[in-house]
């Protein structure tokens, strides 16, 4: 029997965690989970919350990861390649909207962290060797700069 690190503790009043109720974002490096977004309703379920970092240099390490693994962007591998990026593209839209709330920048939709780390995800996107993909990544590469690098 494997024994799991487990915390029996409540979190302190002054330390609440966010719960993001969207277990398919979870890096596929990191662990194989089902893509269910609602909890199962069986009585006997018990719904765990798994940690996820969210921060610059772990969404930078998990694209990374990616496009290692996928090496160049071919017309075989383009939609797979398309969703594993996506997953990490929607753990930057939650970086960005996090950090929005807490420092409500004067103007703009986006926080300035998240402009600075779409800068950084699309100079990787950018380098992806070209293997006669149709579409990807160079439709996500002009929707992030319209999105976020236009201002």
């Amino acid at each position: 029997m494997e024994h799991h690190s487990l915390d029996p503790y409540p979190i302190p009043k002054d330390k609440k965690p966010l719960y993001i109720n969207e277990p398919w974002l979870i890096d596929k490096s990191l662990l194989e989970y089902p893509h269910h977004r609602e909890p199962d309703e069986k009585e006997d379920n018990i719904r765990i919350y798994l940690p996820m970092d969210l921060n610059k240099d772990a969404i930078l390490r998990r694209l990374d990861n990616v496009i290692g693994l996928y090496g160049e962007a071919r017309e075989d591998n383009e939609i797979e390649f398309s969703i594993d990026v996506g997953m990490i593209i929607s753990q930057l839209e939650i970086y960005d909207q996090i950090w929005f709330v807490r420092h409500m920048p004067k103007k703009g939709e986006h926080s300035r962290e998240a402009k600075k780390l779409v800068a950084e995800i699309v100079s990787r996107l950018e380098n992806i060797p070209d293997g006669g993909a149709e579409s990807f990544p160079f439709e996500l590469i002009d929707e992030l700069k319209e999105e976020y690098l236009s201002d």
